[in-house]
């Protein structure tokens, strides 16, 4: 199986910036053929998820890959992290930082992301600020980080208040998905993944999403064409919409749907597992659908279309499906208050009028929103 290559291209005033991302099979082990152009002769600061020391299929993918850059450079130098949102804290960017300093880096440097969205995004964060900003390429390894945050540029990490509130935009030079990485994930978290996916088909393309009711049990079963398909897609929807709009001034804002929700909610599970980035966004898809609905924006039929899909995928669909999650309409009200999409102190939301067609509402209706808050906590 051939891999497919999407070229991300972003209009930029003074001067457009272009990447490839290449989507495929067992590309591991032949990584240098795609990286050779960026980093032969260069200093490489490997960061990668510890969890790939294990001795399981992910650990040989991730020698596969060492082995592979080594015949293009000599000088790589490797840091382990914990994956996990814990993991996206101001402690941890800085134990990055001093690292890399530590090993005489320059601006011919660079640093690969392996692991899941939390690697790439604290990696590519420290990329930015590094010397006052260095190359990285990203290598995700999980579905979420595949189809949303490998691609785009959004680094960050984590505060008290919120998510992804400390941060910075930072571009890969170039992103390796290899779909065969996705075997080693858990269940749990690539049935999580797969909420990322559906979002594209909700936002901009109904076919897709017809594509992923249909299939939708074969995706489950690693059906490498059908998976290959939905992470090419995926980004290619994604690099569609962030062309004119890097820096998520108008419409990219479009790839938050169920976002505003679910970042409120993942801050009540703490980060401890209680619920996961896409479980979280499965319940705040769920509730924009009925938001939608509540408003008069959005059918009936088409919300309960899009929750029996989450169902099928044994995905939450309600705050009331988490248990031990404490949530009221005051402290979620309290927690939207934190939304990068915000402005003038007045709330936005990613609504639907139907699947397939997103839109930005600005300046939410208090009183609506409160009352449908008190339907559903």
């Amino acid at each position: 199986m051939n891999p497919e290559t999407i070229n991300i291209s972003l209009n930029r005033k003074m001067a457009g910036l272009s990447y490839p991302i290449i989507v495929g099979v067992n590309l591991m082990s032949e990584s240098e053929k795609f990286l050779r152009k960026f980093i032969t002769g260069k200093k490489v600061i490997l960061i990668h998820d510890e969890v790939f020391l294990n001795k399981d299929g992910s650990y040989s993918k991730f020698t596969q890959f060492k082995t592979a850059i080594k015949k293009i450079t000599s000088s790589i130098f490797l840091i382990g992290i914990a994956g996990g949102d814990g993991t996206k804290n101001i402690n941890q960017l800085n134990f990055i930082l001093e690292k890399c300093l530590s090993f005489e880096i320059d601006r011919d440097s660079l640093i690969i992301a392996f692991g899941g969205g939390v690697i790439g995004d604290i990696s590519g964060f420290a990329a930015s600020i590094l010397l006052r900003g260095i190359d990285y390429i990203q290598i995700p390894t999980t579905l979420l980080a595949q189809v949303d945050s490998s691609v785009g540029g959004k680094t960050g990490i984590n505060s008290d208040k919120s998510k992804n509130l400390i941060g910075s935009f930072h571009q890969p030079i170039a992103v390796i998905a290899d779909i065969n990485m996705l075997r080693s994930l858990p269940e749990r978290e690539f049935r999580a993944g797969l909420v990322e996916v559906i979002k594209y088909g909700l936002i901009k393309d109904i076919n897709f999403f017809k594509f992923l009711e249909k299939n939708y049990k074969d995706i489950l079963n690693y059906d490498e064409f059908k998976l290959k398909y939905i992470v090419t897609r995926s980004c290619e929807i994604k690099s569609e919409i962030i062309k004119n709009d890097e820096k998520e001034n108008g419409q990219r804002a479009l790839l938050n749907l169920g976002h505003t929700f679910g970042h409120a909610i993942e801050t009540f599970g703490k980060y401890d597992g209680t619920i996961i980035h896409g479980e979280a966004v499965s319940i705040g898809i769920c509730l924009a659908f009925k938001l939608s609905r509540k408003m008069g924006i959005c059918s009936q039929i088409e919300t309960d279309r899009v929750i029996d899909l989450f169902n099928k995928l044994n995905l939450p669909i309600s705050l009331k499906d988490i248990k031990n999650l404490s949530v009221t309409t005051s402290k979620m009200i309290e927690k939207f208050k934190y939304d990068k999409k915000n402005k003038n102190n007045r709330l936005t939301f990613i609504l639907n009028k139907r699947i397939g067609e997103s839109f930005i509402k600005k300046n939410m209706n208090m009183n609506v929103l409160t009352e449908f808050l008190d339907e559903e906590t």
